[in-house]
Order: C-alpha cells, then structure tokens, then sequence
C-alpha cells in the first residue's frame, strides 16, 4: 500500500512529462526559479552559518542567559528556542532543519526535537507580509494582523502539545556532545557546514521541481472545479496554492482566513522537505504533520474571528 502511495503520483508526473512536454517543462522552470530566487539566497547562507554556530559550539554559551525565558512560556531549553527563532525569521523548513542539527549533534533531546517540530515551522514575515498581504490581498495594512493571528494559532499548538513531550537534559548527553564539538576546528566545522547546507538545499530544490509538476497535473485536470483546485492547489504548495485561493471570486470573509491556514499549513511540498531532513535522523515525521494540522484549524479559526470581530470590509 505504501509502495502504490508513492508510485501513482509518481507515475503520473512521468505520464505529464511524456505527454504534455511544453507544460511539463514551464513548471518545472517555474519550480527552479522558485528555488534559485528565492530558496537559494534566502536560506543558504543562514543554512551555512547556522550549522557552523551549532558544530563550535558558540550559540550554546550566547543562549544560556535565556533559559528562564524559553522555559517559563514555550517550555524549551535556550537551544531549543534557536530552533524556533530560525522557524519564525527563515521561514520553511529550517525550524525542523535547525531541530534535527540541534539533535543530532546532541544540544537537544529527542523528545524536544519532536516536540519543536509542532510548532517551530512557520512561513517567513516577508511571505506573510509582502506576497500574502501586499501582492495576493493588496492590503498591507493586514500585515500586523495576519502575524499576530499565525503566531498566536502556534503558540496555542505548543500549548497543546507541550504536555506529550516530557523531556530534560541528560549530563551523559551533554559530556558525549561536549566531546563530539571540539572534535572540529574552524575550519572544519566550516567545511563541513558547507557541504551540509549544499546537499539539503539541492534536495529541497530537487521537491520542488517535483512538486511543481504535480500542479501541472492538477492544472489540467478537466473534471475537477475551481473551487476545489484552488484548494488541492493550497494543500499541494504554499506559494502557487495560496495565489489560486486568492484568485477564486470568493469573500474577503473567507479568503483571508484561507490563506492564512493554508500559509500556516505550508503544503505537501514542505511536508516532504521537512521528510527528506529528517531522514537523516530517526525522528518521526508525525509531530510534524500533527502540528500543522492543528495550526491549520486554529489559524482558520482565530482568522475567521478577526474578519468578524474587526468586521474588515474590502
């Protein structure tokens, strides 16, 4: 069952490639570009740095003074929080990307990893503000809403989900850490980020591409309404999906808090990345898909009731 999971759509992109070339090839275009101009110089140099911070051991000593803060109102340790601060300012999927470095180089326990891949991963503020607000609402004036509402359905999610992950530094972990980080040098650490950051950037590329192709498919479909391909398409990819609900001849009513949910779900596409990244570890991709299907709701919600409430008429 798993293997047919896996193999229909991938057969169907095939078929696409093979029967309709000219499209096939424009979306892939227009996933590269994606990638390249966005992706690219957004997340690989924070992706460098981040991991050569993590390997020397430096963000431990600069975070330790804040571990009062991220214990007392997310329930984190202060390497903890880094994650969730990279989840916030860097966009998908670098919350779950920083947890499972974090992790694996043992600043952080197993049952906090999984606990911060709930709600650590969030669409970057100028998604929110520029492309979702300003281009697809033409309202920038939401900008300050549309944060506090995606920011304030995470923070219910952790709350919801702090009391599943009991978790405490083990001083066997910290010694053994300890031990690992010193191993590397400057230089090496340096290295090593490097080719770390290119090999997980290339592979989100590489998602994409793919997924990029699959809307194609999705495009194409006759049978399907608009209404409902506007939302496979915001289940499917978080840019183009959220551009299609803004197009739909819907209320302002509905569609802001639509794409807001959508926006806080970040579609398969980053569902696969964020699999892809931690495949390098063992931890499971279900809190994940947990959280964000949890965020989705109470982002549906708590928009829903802003558009009520503010009575914000278009």
């Amino acid at each position: 069952m798993k293997h047919l999971l896996y193999s229909l759509p991938l057969s169907c992109i095939l078929f696409f490639l093979l029967l309709f070339p000219k499209s096939a090839a424009e979306y892939a275009k227009a996933g590269l570009l994606l990638w390249f101009n966005t992706l690219l110089p957004s997340m690989l140099p924070f992706m460098i740095l981040s991991g050569l911070l993590i390997k020397i051991g430096f963000l431990e000593k600069l975070l330790s003074f804040t571990g009062g803060f991220w214990k007392s109102v997310f329930a984190l340790t202060p390497m903890g929080g880094y994650s969730l601060l990279t989840g916030i300012f860097c966009g998908y999927p670098m919350g779950a990307k920083t947890a499972a470095d974090l992790y694996r180089s043992r600043y952080i326990s197993r049952q906090e990893a999984c606990y911060l891949l709930t709600f650590s991963n969030h669409p970057g503020p100028a998604f929110l503000s520029s492309y979702l607000c300003a281009e697809l609402l033409r309202r920038e004036e939401l900008s300050l809403p549309a944060f506090g509402i995606l920011y304030l359905s995470s923070f219910l999610t952790s709350l919801l989900f702090r009391r599943f992950y009991v978790f405490s530094k083990a001083p066997g972990e910290n010694l053994k850490r300890k031990e690992t980080s010193s191993a590397f040098s400057w230089g090496e650490a340096l290295d090593v980020s490097i080719m770390d950051s290119f090999l997980s950037i290339t592979k989100l590329g590489g998602y994409i591409i793919l997924f990029s192709l699959f809307q194609g498919i999705l495009a194409l479909l006759p049978c399907v309404p608009p209404d409902l391909k506007s939302i496979l398409l915001g289940i499917t990819e978080i840019t183009t999906g959220t551009a299609a609900i803004a197009q739909q001849n819907w209320g302002f009513s509905l569609r802001f808090p639509l794409l807001l949910a959508f926006a806080s779900f970040g579609g398969l596409c980053v569902a696969f990345q964020v699999k892809s990244i931690l495949s390098e570890t063992d931890l499971p991709l279900a809190p994940y898909l947990k959280g964000k299907l949890c965020t989705f709701f109470l982002t549906l919600t708590l928009g829903s009731l802003f558009v009520i409430i503010v009575k914000v008429i278009i």
